[in-house]
């Protein structure tokens, strides 16, 4: 016996596909972002970590969020203040508005020249603030540095972030900063992205499934 598909079998089959279609965080990192060193910075010195021709772009050249770092002169990003209170601020420019959903960040194992502290500060395309967050991170894992996760409360609609990296002891270095992250729904700015299983979505899978089962009740023969 042949089944041929019902308008309404079809229709189910396509709205349960729809409900339970998630889109995947991007990792965001040199191949889709870009950094420069902010004029936020405090007077200090940078020490080694222009030498041989290396520039700001390694603080993202980390190619996934569970990439290993090892520490060396050509990976590491180390800058010192000329005060205590003082440090490095990072611009990031994601190029579009994206819904931050991780921060990845490998910082250096030992406590004479980790970072105690990041602030960061979220914009939209507009450069219209949109959130902050304090992050006191640990230390790097050893001997290869892996990233500390860290979730966020998605931070929506989100271009352009600052962060102000600083030591207690005036030092700061560290391997790498990426971010997890969505497209943003262009549609909803300022809010969460309209979850995709809404009530119109489970709506057309509930008439999908009352006339599906219509269509295959049993008929009872009487005699």
């Amino acid at each position: 016996m042949l089944f041929k598909p019902s308008l309404s079998c079809v229709l189910l089959i396509c709205t349960f596909g729809a409900v339970n279609a998630v889109a995947a965080p991007v990792y965001l990192n040199e191949t889709n972002i870009s950094v420069a060193v902010g004029s936020g910075t405090s007077s200090g010195s940078f020490n080694n970590t222009f030498a041989g021709g290396n520039t700001i772009n390694k603080v993202i050249d980390a190619p996934s969020a569970d990439a290993e770092e090892f520490h060396n002169q050509s990976t590491h990003i180390w800058f010192t203040a000329d005060s205590v209170g003082g440090g490095l601020e990072l611009d990031f420019d994601f190029g579009q508005e994206y819904d931050i959903s991780t921060l990845h960040f490998w910082n250096y194992t030992g406590e004479n020249f980790d970072v105690d502290e990041i602030d960061f500060t979220f914009f939209s395309a507009s450069n219209t603030e949109v959130g902050t967050l304090e992050v006191f991170p640990d230390l790097g894992s050893s001997p290869g540095i892996k990233a500390q996760d860290i979730n966020l409360a998605a931070p929506l609609n989100v271009q352009y972030v600052t962060a102000f990296l600083t030591g207690s002891n005036r030092q700061v270095d560290f391997q790498n900063i990426g971010f997890s992250a969505e497209v943003s729904d262009p549609t909803n700015p300022g809010t969460d992205p309209a979850p995709v299983s809404g009530p119109g979505s489970l709506g057309l899978l509930g008439i999908a499934m009352a006339s599906l089962f219509g269509r295959f009740r049993p008929h009872r023969k009487w005699v």
